[in-house]
């Protein structure tokens, strides 16, 4: 359960995230940009991290709710506009 919980969180990262950072980018300044960039690569690395950890060491899962809520801060900064246009 925990696995299609990160790989469904690892797509979201991919796809809605990355569209929410390409939209905030274009109304914002550039220190405002290279930070919500910054976020999506630590966002997508921890899901890697988190694999790693799950599947290869004792980690616990309450490691998972962490991701949800940095998910969550993301959205909520960078990811407002989620489409692709």
């Amino acid at each position: 359960m925990a696995s299609l919980l990160l790989i469904m969180g690892t797509f979201w990262v991919l796809l809605p995230c990355s569209f929410g950072v390409h939209n905030f980018a274009k109304s914002h300044n550039q220190f405002l940009i290279l930070i919500a960039r910054i976020s999506w690569v630590v966002l997508l690395g921890a899901h890697i991290l988190l694999g790693y950890m799950i599947w290869f060491e004792n980690a616990s899962y309450w490691w998972l709710l962490l991701l949800v809520a940095a998910h969550i801060l993301f959205l909520v900064l960078f990811g407002r506009d989620l489409g692709a246009n």
